[in-house]
């Protein structure tokens, strides 16, 4: 019985490497959708706030085990304040990762991702409100929600038979807001579930 397993198991290892398998020259398409997880750093208040995010994304195998990657990402990011207000902050990104895949499926990913903010609402008690107004309006040029945001994302991403689950941690680095003291950054964990073409 022992050994029924264990052949069973190398088949489906087998398997598994030959249906995640590229070689080099290879590229691929994918269409991806997921969530992600978003918070604020130097805020003690602020809650993690469950969104949706989705895009695509473009690779190229410089080697069977290495890769670059491009996409286009569309995310809500922000947090919850308090039980009755949450920040939602709409942006569009460019992640670029190096992946280095350690077994055939298996991807250990870092890169760049420069974003610009389409838009920034506070919903309280769900009414919306614009935040570029408010901040325009009650502070004039003094404080400002920047525009660009730049985040270094790191993490893994596991193929099989071109179904990809990838999960990645964005480490925020730019000022979400010029004119204050304080620096407070996005941070966002991302889960997507995508197919290679």
């Amino acid at each position: 019985m022992k050994k029924f397993f264990i052949v069973a198991i190398a088949a489906l290892m087998a398997t598994a490497s030959v249906k995640a398998q590229h070689e080099e020259g290879d590229k691929t398409i994918q269409p991806r959708v997921g969530i992600s997880i978003s918070s604020l750093s130097n805020m003690d208040d602020a809650k993690s706030k469950v969104n949706v995010a989705y895009g695509v994304e473009g690779e190229y195998f410089i080697t069977d085990e290495i890769s670059v990657a491009g996409g286009l990402l569309f995310t809500d990011e922000g947090a919850k304040l308090d039980d009755n207000s949450t920040l939602k902050l709409y942006y569009t990104a460019l992640p670029v990762t190096l992946n280095y895949y350690v077994l055939p499926g298996l991807a250990l990913k870092a890169g760049v991702q420069p974003a610009y903010r389409l838009n920034a609402k506070m919903e309280v008690d769900g009414v919306k409100a614009d935040l570029d107004r408010f901040f325009a309006l009650y502070y004039g040029e003094e404080v400002k929600m920047n525009k660009f945001d730049l985040s270094f994302p790191v993490g893994l991403s596991y193929e099989y038979s071109g179904v990809t689950l990838d999960a990645r941690y964005n480490f925020g680095v730019t000022k979400l807001f010029s004119g204050i003291d304080e620096t407070v950054t996005n941070k966002m964990l991302v889960v997507t579930l995508g197919y290679k073409f």
